[in-house]
């Protein structure tokens, strides 16, 4: 009987050993994969116009928690080449920058839900993230915002009442645009140089009247974050200069919990896109 009680003994203490083993496997992949170290496309364009959808879900949240501090070291990013953009003119539309850095780009959208342990995790991991706000959200906690993009990336225009764009004629399209735009910036030093339209829809109207008032290039995505999931336009996994679009929403915690676990599984970094879209010379 007492060699069965210690048999039974044995294999508890292995047991708890593997799960406390497991946890701290998965807090350093974890840690590894800060910066130390959709609109959902509801509307489906018309021919000539500008849309981004997503597909092909995969990765689930991981089970384990994150670690309670994090010790890594920042990579010496942008290394690879860096797109130019226009200094004037109907800017680019772009949802994926080609670099051979492995390195991935956090944007989130809109404003409506501000959640306190937001901004403390990006912080925690140094996580730079770009945002695109609407006039309502952003007026009504501008402090919060900042808190956001305090690690990194800058707080642009989604337009001012998130208004799908290619309903709206051209002077319209611009007030909206560039009326944000100029919202950020009674509140900033400088605001983005960058604009996503809401539910990733625009035409060449939207593309010339972003470029009319000091924006330099129009962001769509290439995988999104819902549900603490991943979205992929191809394949099963991220790839290098993929720009990775979410809303400020009930789940956007764990939407970024699930991004720095598949970046630390991928060996990827999270950067500023603001890093590989500078603003062009002179502007």
């Amino acid at each position: 009987m007492s060699g069965q009680s210690s048999s039974i003994r044995s294999r508890t203490i292995a047991a708890m050993i593997a799960g406390i083993t497991t946890l701290i496997v998965g807090a350093f992949v974890v840690s590894a994969c800060g910066r130390t170290g959709i609109d959902s496309a509801g509307a489906f364009g018309a021919p000539g116009q500008n849309t981004s959808t997503t597909v092909v879900e995969t990765t689930t949240l991981p089970p384990t928690t994150l670690p309670p501090t994090t010790t890594t070291t920042t990579a010496a990013w942008p290394k690879g080449p860096v797109l130019t953009i226009p200094a004037a003119g109907a800017v680019p539309v772009i949802s994926t920058i080609a670099t051979a850095d492995p390195v991935v780009f956090l944007t989130i959208d809109d404003g409506n839900v501000r959640d306190p342990r937001v901004p403390e995790l990006l912080a925690q991991f140094k996580v730079p993230a770009t945002l695109f706000l609407n006039q309502g959200p952003f007026l009504t906690d501008p402090d919060y915002f900042f808190r956001v993009s305090a690690s990194g990336g800058t707080i642009n225009s989604h337009t001012k009442s998130h208004t799908q764009l290619t309903r709206l004629s051209a002077a319209s399209q611009r007030n909206e645009i560039c009326g944000m735009r100029d919202i950020i910036g009674q509140h900033m030093f400088v605001p983005g140089h960058l604009f996503r339209a809401p539910y990733g829809v625009s035409n060449g109207a939207t593309q010339t009247a972003a470029g009319s008032c000091g924006i330099n290039a129009v962001l769509y995505w290439h995988a999104a974050l819902n549900d603490g999931r991943i979205q992929y336009q191809q394949g099963n996994q991220l790839q290098p200069g993929d720009i990775i679009l979410t809303h400020f929403r009930s789940d956007l915690y764990d939407n970024i919990r699930a991004l720095l676990w598949q970046c630390a599984l991928q060996g990827l970094t999270i950067a500023p896109i603001e890093d590989y879209l500078p603003l062009p010379a002179g502007g």
